[in-house]
């Protein structure tokens, strides 16, 4: 058999009686072929065809199997392989029904059946190999037409294949669509193609060189008017000795479209970042810059084009670390918006900034780095703190007619206690004169102006004028800490002692028209800055005051605010409740908006809350307000107890 890809194999059927006395051999007679061969026995048509099928070379079947002889047969005769019929009988009508059955050849069990049987098998196994070989070569070749066809006909670009003359020879489907000219087999190119595409790149001089097989880098040919023209990417192949050539014009006018538009958005987004207020930086995995914009490197006074390559914790500090924002960003993906950060410069001077960070992610969704964005707000914390300042003497004036009354009153009775005390001092004054002029003078004097009465007198009026202005002092003292400026420093604070020093000092203008209830629970320190805060827990309680003032005047009643601080989750919640008029539904997402007020012109500068909403923002709380049960409004502010750490 020689070098075959595969063994050979054959499949001997006969009867379970030829395993004994009555074997003709046929397995070690097939076995001199060679040493390639496999041979596998059956002794049923069923398990026969199994083998059969299983890419067999030939089947030898005794014709001693009877039925089943016929059955394997019958299947194999028009799809399998070869059947060499063995048979005793050696008569013409046996072998002509044998081959009329569908066998191959027919062999005698005879004297030299050991020999004859390999020459017919080989013969067999050959011819069968043969045809199996030419039927796997047209298949193949079938195969290959078919998956010709479909690439020419589904080729997204034009196809022809032009004459040696430059005649066409033939088209694809695509070639049609884009040049639709009816027949196009024998006509010359020009015939088909716009005089415009053919010029514009001079499909001629490329047909030539690609005929003459010279260099034929790919041109873009175009054709139609301005604004509906259409470009092609052309290209040209030799195909054979003959000089036939194929012409590839494939249509890129969306493509160039595209890459227009590209380099239109590159250009835009370029210009935007080079020219934003704000600085911008795209770092890697490792925090190091990889992109930035002129304002980032002035904000970070670092000369121009020398950020590259370089950490982020250089000047971002606390941000740029494993639990800072931009940390968390590089690490879990966070997105983080307008936190508070402070970048210290080379030169040693620090600056406020806003970092907002984004993950960068590339199509797949893997992180390649971040993107970080950091507006410089010097002049915004100044503005801030000038607001908050004019918000807070806004609410001291406020206050003022409550102040003057709660001042007034033991400024009166020291007052009176002084002229009082005047008239005692001369009374006083005539003891010692008398005292000098001797006992019996004194005890006479003493007697007429009750010496032991005026000492009372005196001490009580004494005392109570030092109560009242003990009183004033401590006033004082409150208004003078609540319109102290911040100093901008985050410091641990008890909210319980912030919030009662505030209600103190509201208290003075309230306390004829609200009954105010304090549960103030258990609080950790908090991180904050404790003057912003008593600002908020200050226009909490003015609101409270005036929505109650607001009802009272309607309804002739009194009101009651109530105050709660506890624990919940990492923060706390500070809860202001009132049974004022309450807040109509259709504001109540509006309240918080900058200089929205309900308050006739003149009562009121609507940046109260929403300087409130910002200042607990800032601390990384928030604050809400719902409608109270049974009528008012409850505001809740949660402030985290790590506010301060947040940038």
């Amino acid at each position: 058999m020689g070098h075959s890809r595969e063994p050979v194999r054959i499949v001997v059927a006969e009867p379970p009686s030829r395993r004994g006395a009555d074997s003709l051999g046929t397995p070690e007679a097939l076995r001199r072929i060679g040493r390639g061969v496999r041979i596998e026995v059956a002794h049923d048509a069923a398990s026969a065809l199994e083998l059969a099928r299983n890419r067999a070379d030939l089947v030898v079947l005794d014709r001693a199997l009877g039925a089943d002889a016929d059955r394997v047969l019958a299947a194999l005769r028009r799809r399998g392989p070869p059947v060499v019929i063995v048979t005793e009988e050696a008569t013409a009508d046996v072998a002509l029904e044998t081959f009329t059955a569908g066998a191959a050849d027919c062999v005698t069990a005879g004297e030299d059946y050991a020999e004859v049987l390999p020459g017919v098998a080989l013969e067999q196994i050959r011819g069968w190999r043969a045809k199996t070989a030419r039927r796997e070569v047209r298949q193949r070749i079938r195969s290959l037409e078919r998956l010709h066809a479909a690439i020419v006909d589904q080729f997204p670009a034009a196809l022809a294949v032009l004459e040696g003359d430059g005649g066409i020879l033939t088209v694809n489907p695509e070639f049609e669509r884009a040049f639709p000219a009816g027949s196009f087999e024998g006509r010359p190119l020009a015939d088909v193609l716009p005089e415009d595409l053919i010029e514009s790149a001079d499909l001629r001089d490329l047909l030539a060189r690609a005929r003459s097989g010279a260099e034929r880098a790919p041109r873009i040919a175009r054709t139609g008017e301005a604004g509906r023209v259409r470009a092609f990417d052309a290209r040209a192949e030799r195909l054979d000795a003959e000089g036939r050539l194929l012409l590839v014009l494939a249509d890129v006018t969306e493509r160039e479209r595209l890459a227009r538009h590209v380099r239109d958005l590159r250009r835009y987004l370029e210009n935007v970042i080079q020219n934003m207020y704000s600085g911008l930086v795209v770092v890697d995995e490792a925090g190091r810059v990889a992109v930035s914009n002129p304002m980032a490197e002035q904000i970070l006074g670092e000369p121009r084009g020398t950020l590259r390559g370089r950490a982020l914790a250089d000047w971002f500090g606390a941000a740029a670390a494993r639990d800072g924002c931009i940390g968390r960003t590089l690490r879990e993906g966070a997105r983080v918006r307008g936190a508070e950060g402070v970048v210290t410069r080379a030169d040693g001077r620090t600056v406020p900034v806003a970092i907002s960070c984004a993950p960068l992610l590339d199509a797949d969704g893997t992180q390649l780095g971040a993107v970080v964005i950091f507006p410089d707000v010097s002049e915004l914390v100044q503005l801030q703190t000038q607001v908050l300042h004019a918000e807070k003497m806004a609410s001291l004036g406020r206050l003022a007619a409550g102040v003057a009354h709660e001042i007034n009153n033991p400024m009166g009775f020291v007052h009176a206690n002084l002229a009082q005390m005047e008239e005692y001092l001369e009374d006083v004054a005539k003891l010692l004169e008398a005292a000098r002029q001797g006992p019996e003078r004194f005890e006479a004097v003493s007697r007429e102006i009750d010496a032991a009465a005026l000492l009372d007198d005196f001490g009580q009026a004494i005392r109570e004028s030092q109560e009242g202005s003990e009183r004033i002092r401590h006033i004082v003292q409150d208004l003078r800490a609540f319109a102290h400026r911040d100093d901008g420093e985050w410091v641990e604070a008890d909210l319980n002692r912030c919030l009662d020093s505030t209600a103190h000092i509201v208290w003075t203008m309230m306390k004829h028209t609200v009954v105010l209830q304090k549960e103030y629970g258990p609080l950790p320190p908090v991180r904050c800055h404790p003057k912003q805060l008593e600002q908020v827990f200050m226009n909490l309680l003015v609101n409270a005051y005036q929505a109650i003032e607001a009802r009272a005047s309607r309804d002739r009643d009194t009101g009651r605010i109530q105050l709660r601080t506890e624990v919940v989750d990492d923060g706390v919640r500070i809860t202001v409740a009132d049974d004022g008029i309450g807040i109509p539904p259709e504001i109540a997402d509006r309240i918080f908006e900058p200089f929205f007020t309900t308050k006739e012109v003149g009562e009121g500068t609507g940046l109260g809350l929403s300087t409130s909403f910002e200042i607990v923002r800032r601390h990384g709380g928030s604050i809400r307000a719902l409608p109270r049960e049974g009528g008012g409004t409850v505001f809740e502010v949660f402030l985290p107890k790590d506010g301060g750490s947040r940038a």
